[in-house]
């Protein structure tokens, strides 16, 4: 009788393992992507900043 009960017990134990695992992969994949959309955002703003002040070519062409 003991022996079914730790049976079932390890059963239950380990099927909730493996459901803890891939939850807590789905949360910090979520996280991951998450964080990766805000730094590519902020990288867009950064560097391709509408205010940023535009280097002009030159129509001197060097003739001194």
């Amino acid at each position: 009788m003991i022996t079914m009960v730790d049976e079932i017990y390890d059963r239950m134990f380990q099927e909730n393992r493996a459901q803890m695992s891939r939850d807590f992969g789905q949360l910090f994949s979520g996280i991951g992507r998450e964080i990766g959309k805000s730094l590519k955002a902020m990288h867009q703003f950064e560097w391709n900043a509408p205010w940023a002040i535009k280097a002009k070519a030159s129509k001197d062409v060097g003739c001194a």
